[in-house]
């Protein structure tokens, strides 16, 4: 339910023709309709804006449940049922039902906008200079893990999920150069870590912004402690690599079930242009947009995610533009829009119907009966032992077929940190934790759907093989959680 990258050049001409020509003209207004009426509403603060959004997010959960996904169809339709049962309990009437509706259409709008945000990276060629950095001689397989998740965690800091199909791309060729017993392991595994990695702080993680909307929290104040537990994990990924390896006896005797083997890598001749110069472009540019971003949403504090989803496609076509590919980027980033955006049901149908169910929830009271629970917890196993256990609550509603946000969104909307003995910055590292913990280790998260759909691994077998390295992260997670 994470919205996908964006589809190769080849294939976006069809790809435009065949969503005309499938008829998913009213879909595309009505989510633009969503999109276009909730990013009013944030920047203008004028409520005129508000009827329309819930009337236009009830049409598009109309027109997306029939196109969902079974298990996304069965989300919305339980969402949407208990909400209404809520509010029909709280006697609320059909202006109460009515206004519910659209609460979480401002995520739609930046899954929406994101993927243009891989278009500099792809239209820049950076996937050959990230390549040609890899190709060149590292010290053995840890100096590899380390150079490739760090090269992920610089894509996943701006292009978001789209990370993972690029590395994957850059690593292909390159462990063909190993000995290795799973290559696929080794490069899932690097892939999925460094994208999820810059979750904790970037700008463009949908999380951040959700967490950072809710708790009403300023990402600038936060980001210090944000940025310090992703490098964390960053280092705890590499240690715990190079301890499963250290486990092995040699590169010959190694058994097939451990993580990976290897012998020296064959030689070949070093790449002939050096990759320093498209790197360094590429961080700039990296940096640049972050910039804008923090900037921006300093000036006119409409929110995070709000900013975001309003400067990234300007943000992407000025990038395109300084490397010499605006025209490409109008034309085929055009493309991709049309065809991506009808292509979003499984997330309108879902994050319209759960953002209905938190405003539920919140309107009919129910809100005090979910913190009076939690508080019972608290007293019970006190403020710290809860707070460990709230990243543990995502996991699991994602094994119970929950996107992450969705169960985030709920438990931020829910939940009161100066009831339960909490800190609201303690709250949102541990929900922006817990949705780490997910996005690699959930099979409905998004992340190992796509991963499985590019390699052809089952999504069970990549939460088991990232289930070190998540146990290494929550750790680190629990030490910030309880200073």
């Amino acid at each position: 339910m994470t919205s996908p990258p964006p589809p190769s050049r080849s294939a976006l001409p069809v790809a435009a023709h065949a969503a005309i020509r499938s008829g998913d003209v009213p879909h595309a207004v009505a989510y633009l309709g969503v999109i276009a009426c909730v990013l009013l509403l944030n920047v203008s603060g004028n409520d005129v804006f508000r009827l329309p959004l819930s009337l236009l997010s009830i049409v598009a959960i109309a027109l997306s449940v029939p196109r969902a996904a079974l298990l996304a169809r069965c989300i919305a339709l339980g969402f949407v049922g208990g909400g209404s049962l809520l509010l029909w309990h709280a006697g609320l009437g059909w202006s109460g039902w009515l206004g519910a509706f659209g609460d979480m259409a401002y995520l739609l709008a930046l899954f929406a906008a994101l993927p243009v945000l891989a278009e500099p990276i792809r239209l820049g060629g950076y996937s050959r200079a990230i390549q040609a950095l890899l190709q060149r001689r590292v010290h053995g397989l840890a100096g590899l893990n380390c150079l490739t998740t760090l090269m992920a965690y610089l894509c996943g800091s701006v292009v978001s999920l789209a990370a993972i199909p690029i590395m994957m791309a850059c690593l292909q060729p390159v462990v063909e150069r190993y000995a290795l017993d799973n290559r696929m392991r080794f490069m899932t595994g690097a892939s999925i870590s460094g994208y999820v990695l810059p979750l904790f702080w970037t700008p463009v993680s949908g999380v951040v912004g959700m967490v950072l909307h809710t708790l009403r929290l300023d990402w600038a104040a936060l980001f210090p402690r944000l940025f310090a537990l992703s490098a964390g994990c960053l280092l705890i990924n590499w240690l715990i690599f190079r301890l499963l390896n250290a486990r092995q006896p040699s590169a010959a005797s190694v058994s097939v079930s451990l993580s990976v083997s290897v012998s020296a890598p064959a030689r070949s001749d070093p790449p002939a242009v050096s990759p320093w110069r498209d790197l360094a472009g590429m961080l700039l540019g990296i940096g640049l947009l972050v910039a804008g971003f923090v900037l921006i949403e300093t000036w006119l504090r409409v929110g995070l995610v709000t900013v975001v989803t309003l400067i990234a496609l300007p943000g992407a076509f000025l990038w395109c533009l300084a490397i010499g590919q605006g025209r490409r980027f109008i034309g085929e980033g055009g493309q991709a829009t049309l065809a991506r955006i009808p292509r979003m049901a499984d997330q309108f149908a879902v994050f319209l119907a759960a953002g209905f169910f938190a405003a539920a929830i919140r309107l009919s009271g129910s809100d005090a009966a979910v913190n009076q629970l939690f508080m019972q917890l608290s007293d019970a196993a006190g403020a710290q032992a809860l707070v460990l256990l709230i990243p543990l609550m995502t996991l699991a509603g994602s094994f119970l077929g929950l996107h992450p946000l969705v169960a985030i969104a709920l438990l931020a909307d829910s939940l009161r940190p100066e009831l339960l003995g909490l800190s609201s910055a303690q709250l949102a590292l541990a929900l922006i934790g817990g949705s780490v913990l997910t996005f690699m280790l959930g099979p409905f998260s998004g992340t190992l759907g796509l991963t499985q759909a590019i390699s052809g691994v089952s999504a069970f077998r990549l939460s088991a093989w990232n289930a070190p390295y998540a146990l290494g992260y929550f750790l680190l997670l629990g030490a910030f959680l309880l200073m």
